[in-house]
Order: C-alpha cells, then structure tokens, then sequence
C-alpha cells in the first residue's frame, strides 16, 4: 500500500482502497531508479575512449542518479547532482536547491555542477539526468540579473496562471543554461540526456526548461511577453547567446503516459472496466472539471454500468488568497460542483510528486460523503479564497505521503456510476 503519512485521518476502504492500490503499483514500477539502469543496459551504455561524467537536477534525480551509479558500476569520473532541499540526509554526495523557485543554493549548486564540466575534450560523454522541477534547482542567471528580479518576476507570471510553456518562455530570458544552454558548457564533449517527462506532450524542449535541448520559438515568447509583461515588469528579449554546443541526444524514458499504463493495467487486472482518457488533460481546474464529469457520464450511457476512468495531465489555476491549497485538491473540489445526486463517484487527482501546490499533500480522494459533508455552497466559498485543503481535511480525504522521488505530473482516477433515487 502507498506509504501514507496520515492513515488514521483518511478515510479507507472499498473504491478508494483499490485507488490507493493502484498508484502503489505504478510508482513501484515506474521507479526512476529501475527505469534508468534499464534503459542504460538496453542501449548497451558505455564510453570506452574516453570518460563518464553525471550531471542531474529535479525531483528524481536521486533516483536517477541511483539507477545511473548502478549500472555503470564504478566508472563515473565526475558527478553533481541537485535536488531538492527538502531532501537533505548526507547520503549520496548531492547538491541541493529550492523549489518552486530558485535560491541562493540553487545558484550556487549550479554553478558547482558547472566545474564538474570543466575539462573536458572529444571523447568523453556527459551523462544528463533531467526530471521535473530542475528550472528551479538548476539555474544560472544572465548578467545583470539578480536572484530578487528573477523570482519577483517568474513568481508574478506563476501567480497569474501561466502554463509550462509561457512559465519557460519567461524563464529563458534570465537564463545562461536553459533552453539548450547547458551545451554550451559541456562542449566539446558528447552528451546523452535522459528526461523523466513531468509535462503534457513530453516535449523535451518543456521538461526543466530543456537545457539540453532548444530554446522556446521567438513566437512562443512574443505571446509571452504580450499577456504577462506589462502587469509583471518583464525584460524586453535579450540577444541569443552566442557559442559551440555540444551533440546532444535526448531520450524520454519516462513519462506520465507510462504511469497512467500501469495504474489501467492493475485496475483492468483486479476485474473492472476502465477508460483511459491518456495523459494529454489541460486547462484550468474549472475546464478539466468540466471535461472529466462530461467523460464520466458519456461513458456511462456507453457501458451502463459502474467503471473506472484514469487519465493525466496537468491542471492551472489562479491563487486568490493565502490560504493552503494546490491544483489537485481544487479539482477535486470543482468535481463534487457538478455532480447530480444520482451519480455515484469517488474521484482522486494526485501530483505524482507528492507535493500539491501549498497544501503539503499529494492530493485528495472524494466521493458522494464529501459533497452531503460539505455541501456546495460551502465548496464554493472555500474555493472563493484557494482554499482547498482545510475542508478535505475534515472529511478526511487528504492523502499525504511526502516527495515521492519522481515527478511525472498529474495522475486523475475515478470511479462513476448512477444510483436510483428513493423519493
């Protein structure tokens, strides 16, 4: 079972246990540490003229840098990886940074993984290890730039909304190594990227602002600029930074869509009928909302009967007061809005990385007991205000596990059926 931080403040059972069971299962087999020794043995890794340097930064870099060490059994001449500061032990001689923003750690942690690029030549390799949450762990700014004015600015464009794309269009404009920026500093040598995927399309140009990869289209950032610049201060674009790059070759070896495979094939395995919506869901709490109870009923007419729907993706939403909360409890919340009281549900949104928004926890699991508890009108003052978390603490809905060493976005499941009504 998920290795719940507060068992005896959730409500277990049934629908919601076998929920439970299946993202257990899918983060064991989706474990960055296994996925990255696998892929290195299938690809036959290795660099016998010349040496093995490993660099990393996101949420499961540990991990990755764990699969990584296994498979290479000794023969990594340098290696600097960053992770977040939250897990700080000692073990595995790592480096460390902040998240959702960078700190001065960050920074400095940054340019520490730099110096283990220093010196290399033509025949070495420089082994990248990317996951989601690395734009913040891993930056270093363009002159001129502080760390106030960036966080002042890429924090107001958080704020307001923006998707990864516009977030990272922004981001780029600070930064000496995203965007393919990191190539610059590891020429001459090669350079094998490994990406676990935490963004809808698993574009690697997206995951922690593709440092090996390519910088956002001049278009993707005039957009930028025009809906977020005035209202957050921004820089006008500066000139493209000039240098060699190295060779780049960039494999996605993980990505939601995996996750959300795993979750269907325990479900499926455990007897039930399940949709899969895939992992492409976008849009703010509201749209998906909208989207996932419109799934739910469409599929019932289909079936006539009770089913299982798993899908993944990632949500938005605008922040409207201080109060604790995170995308995925809001959705869940948006859901219980729309629900008749003919219509069965449990319904569960999950960040995969364990880590919703301010809430703490990695998401909510609510059913037709949460909505007679709260009642709509309440939903919808708590919401008023971004504030998710307090009511499905009192019905006992929250789940919270800690960072779970991977980050793969947003995971959705639920169960819909339709009940007859005794009048």
């Amino acid at each position: 079972m998920l290795n719940l931080k507060n068992p005896e403040d959730f409500r277990m059972g049934g629908i919601r246990g076998e929920i439970l069971e299946s993202l257990d299962y899918a983060f064991r087999k989706n474990s960055p540490e296994k996925v990255v020794s696998q892929f290195l043995h299938n690809i036959n890794f290795s660099n016998p003229g010349g040496r093995v340097v490993v660099v990393g930064f996101g949420k499961a870099a540990r991990g990755m840098f764990r699969g990584a060490r296994q498979y290479l059994e000794g023969k990594i001449y340098h290696h600097a990886i960053i992770v977040p500061e939250y897990e700080r032990d000692g073990q595995d001689e790592l480096l460390y940074g902040g998240h959702p923003l960078p700190t001065g750690e960050s920074i400095a942690s940054s340019l520490a993984l730099l110096d283990a690029l220093k010196g290399l030549n033509e025949e070495d390799v420089v082994l990248v290890l990317i996951s989601g949450g690395g734009s913040s762990l891993f930056e270093v700014l363009r002159d001129g730039i502080t760390l106030e004015e960036y966080n002042r600015a890429v924090g107001c464009v958080m704020e307001k909304g923006a998707d990864i794309y516009e977030l990272n269009s922004i981001r780029y404009l600070y930064s000496e190594v995203k965007g393919g920026g990191l190539l610059r500093y590891t020429y001459p040598a090669k350079v094998l990227g490994l990406i676990i995927s935490d963004v809808p399309g698993d574009d690697i140009d997206t995951v922690s602002s593709g440092p090996t990869a390519n910088a956002p289209s001049a278009e993707r950032i005039d957009a930028s600029l025009r809906k977020y610049g005035d209202v957050c201060n921004l820089p006008r674009p500066p000139e493209s930074i000039k240098g060699r790059r190295s060779p780049s070759t960039n494999y996605v070896i993980l990505r939601n869509q995996d996750f959300i495979e795993s979750i269907v094939e325990y479900l499926r395995s455990r007897g039930y009928t399940v949709v899969n919506l895939g992992s492409t869901v976008r849009g703010s709490t509201q749209q998906v909302a909208s989207f996932l109870v419109s799934q739910m009923r469409k599929n019932f007419d289909t079936y006539g009967r009770g089913f299982l729907m798993v899908g993944g993706g990632e949500t938005s939403t605008v922040r409207l007061g201080e109060a604790k909360g995170g995308r995925n409890l809001e959705l869940c919340l948006r859901v219980l809005l729309l629900l008749g009281e003919d219509e069965e549900v449990y319904f569960g949104s999950f960040g995969t990385d364990g880590i919703d928004g301010s809430s703490g926890a990695m998401g909510a699991i609510v059913d037709s007991k949460t909505l007679s508890s709260l009642g709509k009108e309440r939903i919808l003052s708590h919401l008023g205000r971004s504030e998710s978390l307090l009511p499905l603490l009192e019905t006992k809905d929250v789940l919270f596990t800690g960072p779970t060493g991977t980050n793969l976005s947003d995971v959705f499941v639920a169960y819909y059926s339709k009940r007859r009504i005794q009048r």
